[in-house]
Order: C-alpha cells, then structure tokens, then sequence
C-alpha cells in the first residue's frame, strides 16, 4: 500500500515521470511469477501488488483466482466500496486533514484488513432472511415469486465469493513462523470445488484407482480417473538440440553403459557337468585323488546365456510448476538467460533414453498432470513394447506443462503397467520439482499420505520407486514422503540431465 501511495503521488506531482513509471510498471508486470507455482500464503500479497503498481492483475491470476481479483478490483461494492486510486489518495492526506502520514498510513492498511477479515452485519441480517424465507410457507405465492428466487440465489452467491476472500486472507494473516501450515482449511478448502469430469478424446483410456483418505483411515474406492492419452508430436529438433548441447556427455554415457551391458554367452567353471573340461579344476581333481583321495567332481565347464533382466518405467511432472525459470546467473538475466525446468527435464529424459538404449534395459517414458480427481491425465511418451524412434523424438518435444500434480493417481497408474512386465527387476523413477497438489485434495496432509500409500503400494507388489526432485527447500517434506523408498535432491537443477543417467547406473548395478 505504501509502495501503491508512492506511485501515485509521483505521477500527480512529476508529470514528466509518467512514462517512466509506465515502463516501469510494464517490466515489474512482464516478470511477475505465475500465480499458481506459489504457495498459498503468498497469493493474497502477489495479487495486490499486481493490481496496485502493475496496473491491475496477470490474465493467470485472473484465470486462477478471478474471483478475488474481480472483488478487489471493485466489481462488487458491497464487498470493496474504494478502490485503489482512492486508497492512495487517502494514503495522500496533508496534514491538516489527518493528524499524521502515519496515521492515514494506519487507516488504510486497517481498512484493507477488515475487508478480509470481518463479517460484515449485512451478511448476518442476509442470513437471517433467508432463514425467515426458507420457514415460509407462502414464499411462492407472491407474483414476483421467481423474481425473489433469483435475488435469494445472487445473494447466496454473492456471500460464498465474500467467504471464499475471507477465508484466502484469514489463512494469509494466521500463517506461523514456521510456513505453510499443514492444515488449510482457510488457505486451499476455499478452492475445493469439484472439477467436472472431462470427455475421453478419440484413443484415451480411462482407468479408476483408489485414493487413501487419512482422516477415514482407508481408500475411497475408485476415486481417481486417471485418462491414458498420447503425447501430442512436436518439434523433433528439440532433441538434436540436446544431443549437440550434450554431445561429449553422451558419448561417455553409451560407453559407459555398454560395459554394463553382460556378455550374450559367459563362461561357467567347475560344473558338475558341461559341453568341456575345466582344465584348472581338472588339475586339482588329479592333485587331490592322489593326495587324500578326497576329489571335486566339478571338473567341467559350460557356457550359459545370460541377459539384464530390467525394466524401468520413468515419470515425469508436467505440472504448471515446471514453468519456472532456473539459471547459474540471475544478476545476469540477458547475457544468461534462464531455461525453465521442463526444459530441463526433458533433456534429461533424452540422455537417460541414450543410457537405455546402450544398456538394452526395457523402459517407458509418461508424464502426467492432473485437474481434479476425475481428470488426472497420463501420457504415454514411449511405452515398453515401443522401439525409440523419431516418432518417440517428436513425442519428447511435445512435452508442456499444465495444471497440476495428482502424483499419487499417476504412481499407481505407472505400476500397473509396469508391473505386467516380466522383468525380474522393476524400476519406477519419479521426476518431480516439488510437492503433490490439487484443486480437491483438500489440505496437505491428505495430499502426502495418500501419495505414501501408493509408493508403499509399489514397493509391496515387487517394485523399486525412487525420486529424483530439485525442491531443496521442502526437503524436510520430501523426507517424509520418499524416505521409505529412496529419493534424491538435485540443487543444480542445470547439472540434471547429466546426473540422471549416474543415478540409474546405481540403482541397477
């Protein structure tokens, strides 16, 4: 707010500041984060600086929260009678109108508060009329009957969008010292509506799966819907550009890998029986019949065939998180631009796809996102019985972020089909930047106990689940979440594409 009086007393004062201030306002607008990678309790803060000094709010704030940027921005007096012109006029007072700048400072940022933290007395006496209008029995006998059932539904609404702010802003206001609280009923229960379930396209399956409720203390039989779909082509370049970025890299990877790849005959010794003599052990057998007379049979020797026996099922996040911009150099933004995250994370899929191939390891590469529990979409980017090819390359540049990060659908999705693979050894590895999250998961907790249960799930029916995660800061959670099973945390998200390769050698070898 303080920042919001400064502006405009600039632009009344220095007029000739104006289009100064106006590109500024431009660059602070073009840089803003998108909305919906940061964690709750920020929101409310990100949406009235980007309405007070960037002149109103990002389409994506308006398409994630435009209900209460529409409130703030004064669409419905009742709820906001100023707005933020006034507010800095009011901030603006001269002395001899208030008693102090301090006090006019106090005033308004008091003034902001209650707007999101009261109840107003109108919505009590709206409660009540309601209640009176409910009990009548001749409510529908005035002639103007559906008209009043129309101003009962606005008012029933209009009170909802008031809770919704109110409940944004209490969460914001009451958070701790210690983050993000576990329990959001006010931050995230406000935007628990339930999504509506989408249509299947042409060639999407569709698959149930139950969810693990903390509270119930058992699964909500098929809650999920997880939809099957195929990854949409894109720009083929996108890996040759990996493989000529990555050019030395990789070629240490295939020869590396190819050293693990066992021999298609190995040699067996001392047998008890076999297609030729083992002349070592026959030496013995000679040596000991005449020393003790307590001889080996085993004098022969037999060639057996003998093949890797994996299978490796690899899942990355396509959630809108992976947006982000990560660089070596953020004090130098234009001679070292930044490069987001699924960026990243697809050229590693490249390199780990070259690993595969040296080895001779089956593999499937999904990704997925989520929009509710009835939209958690799983796309297949190669499946097992699928041969790499510029067809799987295209696949891979069509990779995007969007929505969000319903991990425990996706885990059980990928170990079904990886467990219908008859490879001895089963391998899931999740790609992920952060935590699960969904409009309805409801708060945290539920969230992370139900992506638990589905790893323990995993590793039950014979699988190896590990994560590989960039998100330093909620390692504590991560912790929490993969230390029954394995998981690691990559600081430099740059070096991933380069490390993910060594991971997968470790956990084979």
């Amino acid at each position: 707010m303080e920042n919001a009086r400064i502006d405009h007393r600039l632009r009344q004062t220095y007029r000739g500041l104006v289009k100064d201030l106006d590109l500024m306002r431009t660059h602070l607008g073009s840089n803003r984060p998108y909305i919906f990678d940061l964690p709750i309790h920020q929101v409310p803060s990100e949406l009235l600086f980007q309405i007070t000094l960037c002149g109103g709010a990002t389409d994506d704030a308006k398409r994630f929260y435009g209900q209460i940027v529409s409130e703030i921005e004064v669409r419905d007096r009742n709820v906001f009678p100023f707005d933020i012109e006034t507010l800095a006029e009011m901030k603006s007072l001269p002395t001899s109108v208030a008693d102090s700048a301090d006090a006019n400072s106090r005033m308004a940022t008091s003034r902001i508060y209650t707007l999101f933290q009261n109840i107003t007395p109108e919505q009590s006496q709206e409660s009540e009329t309601d209640s009176t209008e409910e009990k009548s029995d001749f409510a529908y006998d005035d002639k103007d009957a559906a008209e009043s059932v129309t101003d009962d539904r606005s008012q029933r609404e209009q009170q909802q969008q008031m809770q919704d702010i109110r409940d944004l802003f209490n969460a914001w206001n009451s958070l701790d010292d210690e983050g993000e609280p576990d329990d959001l009923q006010g931050a995230e229960a406000w935007s628990q509506s339930e999504v509506p379930e989408q249509a299947l396209e042409a060639d999407d399956l569709a698959f149930a799966y139950d969810e693990w409720d903390r509270e119930l203390n058992d699964y909500r039989v098929g809650w999920s819907r997880v939809i099957e779909k195929k990854v949409k082509n894109g720009d083929r370049n996108f890996v040759e550009l990996a493989r000529s970025r990555y050019r030395g890299v990789i070629s240490s990877i295939r020869h590396q890998f190819q050293l693990m790849k066992p021999e298609n005959l190995t040699r067996i010794n001392r047998e008890i029986d076999g297609e030729d003599y083992d002349l070592n052990a026959l030496v013995d057998f000679v040596v000991d019949r005449k020393a003790d007379g307590l001889q080996s049979e085993n004098i022969y020797t037999k060639r057996l065939r003998k093949q890797r026996d994996v299978a490796v099922s690899l899942l990355l996040d396509q959630s809108s998180s992976t947006a982000r911009t990560i660089t070596r150099n953020p004090m130098q933004p234009y001679t070292h631009p930044g490069r987001r995250i699924i960026e990243i994370e697809k050229e590693g899929i490249v390199l780990m796809s070259e690993a595969l191939e040296a080895v001779g390891d089956v593999y499937s590469i999904n990704g997925f996102t989520s929009e509710g529990r009835r939209n958690v979409k799983f796309y297949v980017v190669k499946d097992f019985n699928e041969k790499y090819s510029e067809e799987i390359e295209k696949r891979i540049g069509g990779i995007t972020f969007q929505n969000n990060t319903r991990l425990g659908a996706a885990i059980r999705h990928a170990a079904a089909k990886l467990l219908r693979q008859e490879s001895r050894t089963k391998l899931l590895i999740i790609l992920t930047d952060g935590r699960p999250y969904d409009h309805d998961y409801g708060d945290a907790r539920y969230a992370r106990e139900d992506v638990r249960e589905a790893l323990t799930e995993a590793k039950m029916s014979g699988i190896t689940p590990f994560c590989i995660t960039v998100d330093r800061e909620s390692e504590a959670e991560l912790k929490d979440l993969y230390g029954d099973v394995g998981y690691t945390i990559i600081d430099d998200v740059l070096s991933l594409p380069e490390r993910m390769p060594n991971i997968y050698r470790r956990l084979t070898s």
